[in-house]
Parts: C-alpha cells; sequence; structure tokens
C-alpha cells in the first residue's frame, strides 16, 4: 500500500490554471488542548504566475529498480554519506541504496525487510529503516539489528518516521479504518528510547522535520480537518496558530522543511472553492505565516521540499504544466529558478528531497507511479 504516493499522483490530474494568494496571519502557538488558531479573514485571490528561468545545475540519474518500483524517501546522514529506500513495486523486496560521496551503490536488506517505505538517521552509524507495518531495522555501521515496531495493533500503515539522535526515534502512522470502526483512519504516534517503544497521543501526525539544531517538527491534520504545524520541546507538542486558509478550501501540505525554530516551509497544494488548483509554499519565521510570492505558473503541487541553507528551499513540484523536465524547482526568498530534470519520465513526481550538509549536493527520488507496473525508480543527484 502506498496511500501518500496514491494521493500525489491523483493531484496531478486535476490540472492547473491558477496560483492562490493568502493573507498573512500574525500570533504566536497554543498548547496541544487547545484548538489551532486561524487569525484574521480568510480570503482567496488568483494572481497571474512567473515563469521560472533556467539554471545551470547539473543532475545526474540512478535507475534503482522498474516494474512498477517507486524511490520514496532519502535521507543525508554525512558529509558523504546518504541513504535512499523505495517500493518494490512488481519486484520480490524494494530498492535500498547508499551514496558514498561519488555514487549510489545496492545494500542488501536486513533479515524481514522487504518493503522499505522511509529511512532516516543521525550519523553514517545510526540509520534506520523502516517498513509498512513501522517494523524497524538500525544499521550501526557494521550491521542491523531489527527494533521491533509500536505496540499497536495490526493492520497500520506507517506515515512517516524520523531518527532525531541515539536515542530517539519517532514513528507516525495510521489505523486501517476497518479495524478502527470509524470512516477515517486513526491516527497513531509512537516514541522509542533505548527502554523500547512507548505509544503518544497523536493528533494526526503525517510528516516530520528536524532543524540543524534538533528541533522537532510535525505537520498534523489533512485536508478536510485542516492542516496545522506543530512542535515538540522535548516534554509535549505544541499547535502553531494556523494559517488564514481561504474559507472553505481544501488544503494539503505534502512536505516540510524545519530549519530553526523561526524558519520553517511547508509545501503542498490548494484547491479553494470554485477555483483550480494550485502549488502552495509558506514560510514560518517564527511569529507569522508568510506566503511565497509569485508562485511558478502552472505547478499543480509541490511534492517535496528541503532547505538550501541560504534562506531558500528546493522543491519537487508535480507534473509542472505538463512539462517533465520543469519539476525541479528552487526559490532563493525571492526570484524563481528551475532545473532540467536529467531524463524526460512519462510524469516523473518527486517523493523525497535532501540537501548535504554543505548543500553542495542535492538529491532528489521518486518515479512515475501514474503508470503503474511500468514506473521506474530513480534518484536524482545534483553536485
Amino acid at each position: 500500500m502506498r496511500p501518500d504516493i496514491r494521493a500525489i499522483v491523483r493531484l496531478t490530474v486535476i490540472g492547473a490554471l491558477s496560483a492562490a494568494a493568502f493573507g498573512c496571519s500574525d500570533g504566536g502557538s497554543d498548547a496541544r488542548d487547545s484548538p489551532a488558531s486561524t487569525p484574521g479573514t480568510p480570503a482567496a485571490a488568483t494572481r497571474p504566475g512567473v515563469i521560472p528561468s533556467l539554471s545551470g545545475g547539473t543532475w545526474t540519474e540512478t535507475i534503482t529498480a522498474e516494474s512498477g518500483a517507486v524511490m520514496g524517501s532519502v535521507a543525508v546522514t554525512g558529509h558523504d554519506d546518504a541513504w535512499a529506500v523505495g517500493d518494490p513495486g512488481e519486484n520480490e523486496s524494494g530498492p535500498v541504496l547508499r551514496w558514498d560521496g561519488r555514487t549510489w551503490r545496492s545494500v542488501a536488506l536486513p533479515p524481514g525487510l522487504r518493503y522499505p517505505r522511509v529511512v532516516s538517521g543521525t550519523s553514517p552509524g545510526n540509520v534506520w529503516i523502516f517498513d509498512d507495518d513501522a517494523n524497524a531495522w538500525q544499521w550501526d555501521g557494521r550491521r542491523w539489528s531489527a527494533r521491533g515496531r509500536p505496540p499497536w495493533k495490526l493492520p497500520v500503515l506507517l506515515e512517516d518516521a524520523v531518527v532525531t539522535g541515539p536515542g530517539e526515534v519517532w514513528v507516525a502512522g495510521g489505523q486501517d479504518e476497518d479495524v478502527a470502526g470509524d470512516p477515517r483512519r486513526r491516527p497513531l504516534l509512537a516514541r522509542w528510547s533505548p527502554s523500547g517503544w512507548s505509544i503518544v497521543s497523536s493528533p494526526g501526525t503525517r510528516r516530520f522535520g528536524v532543524s540543524a539544531s534538533g528541533g522537532l517538527w510535525a505537520l498534523t491534520g489533512d485536508g478536510d480537518t485542516g492542516p496545522a504545524l506543530e512542535r515538540w520541546d522535548g516534554r509535549r507538542w505544541t499547535v502553531l496558530s494556523a494559517p488564514a486558509w481561504p474559507a472553505g478550501a481544501k488544503v494539503d501540505l505534502s512536505d516540510l522543511a524545519a530549519v530553526s525554530d523561526r524558519e520553517v516551509w511547508v509545501a503542498g497544494s490548494i484547491l479553494p472553492p470554485g477555483g483550480s488548483q494550485a502549488a502552495l509554499l509558506m514560510r514560518w519565521d517564527g511569529d507569522r505565516w508568510n506566503p511565497a510570492p509569485a508562485l511558478p505558473a502552472g505547478a499543480i503541487a509541490f511534492t517535496a521540499v528541503a532547505s538550501d541553507g541560504h534562506g531558500g528551499v528546493w522543491l519537487g513540484a508535480s507534473n509542472y504544466s505538463y512539462d517533465n523536465h520543469r519539476i525541479l524547482l528552487h526559490f532563493d526568498g525571492r526570484s524563481w529558478t528551475y532545473e532540467k530534470a536529467p531524463r524526460v519520465h512519462n510524469d516523473p513526481v518527486v517523493f523525497g528531497l535532501a540537501t548535504s550538509p554543505g548543500q553542495d549536493q542535492v538529491f532528489a527520488v521518486g518515479g512515475n507511479p501514474s503508470y503503474d507496473e511500468d514506473s521506474q525508480a530513480w534518484i536524482w543527484t545534483r553536485s
């Protein structure tokens, strides 16, 4: 099962004709037991999109698997160390690869792992891989060790996972609606420490982000309940004030990039009432939300985001104006550029982005999920 991938695929077929503009919202934060506030009056307007200029960056491609496979997660764990994992598609097991500073090489899967979904780590000697059922394996630099799974009743589906240090791991998942007895998937959240797994109350965590200083952030909610951003202070989760979304708009936040306590980016898409779907990029500056000005014309959704280390972000776009090349975008805080994908694919989708510690390398992972068994899993490397 690949619910996140399928959701993004659905976004690509809606079309793109307009971009949405939002009012900024002031405000601080609310406690977990208080509802997320929405200060200001929601407003929506359309404005012409900008045409990004072509940048001269060079990307190389590594095909990791075929027969419906999709690369879904990438993590940088050192200056010359990165990992990427993917869904196997029609293959027996999913691809796991490691970057050594020059090339990507396949890694033998640990016993029991067939469907790798998420990879995360803090160093070359602390890398974790998680499968669809939230089972975890840890690489210590020499060997794999099974770390079990949260004490959730099966079946569950992993949403995301993040390693924040040598003794802390967070996992977010969802309970199958048939088991939960509810038309919505019941959210699950768990935390690992050397003493084992423990269950944590969850508002619906879907994505994690960790800043350079170790601050933990999370995207919660969905397009129906309204997305929100939360911050972990070491003892509790705090809900930040929500942006003033246009009334009745369906908002889907796909990814976040946490840079610091005063710089967090969220990316996704918005569908205003009676309007057309458009990409969405907003920045939290510690006090208020700020929308990125003049989004690129034709981008119907941002599927992945990563900090460039200089106040801007790299973004993966879903089917940019039906131009298969323009799905790698860069925003420097003022203007947009795009970089040509290393090879033209059929409807490529970027599912993960990561940058090296010095920001001299950028990694993008994805596939062609709308082509089902004909999808190819790939890694694009910019260096």
